[in-house]
């Protein structure tokens, strides 16, 4: 029983993880895209959005228990 626990320990450090280092990358990089296309006159703003959306995603992963 005690590999059982540990796995699900295991899925659920991962999943924290990925909570809060993939969205805010991916939001980085969209607000960035946007910005450098909106210098050209091409301004995006369903690109803002979800790359503050993908910002705000980063609070999910406070939300996965630590234990």
């Amino acid at each position: 029983m005690a590999t059982g626990r540990a796995s699900g320990r295991t899925w659920l450090r991962v999943l924290r993880l990925v909570l809060t280092v993939v969205p805010p990358l991916i939001g980085v990089v969209l607000i960035g895209q946007a910005v450098v296309a909106s210098i050209g006159g091409d301004i995006r703003r369903w690109e803002f959005a979800l790359g503050a959306v993908c910002l705000c995603l980063t609070f999910a992963g406070r939300l996965v228990p630590e234990e």
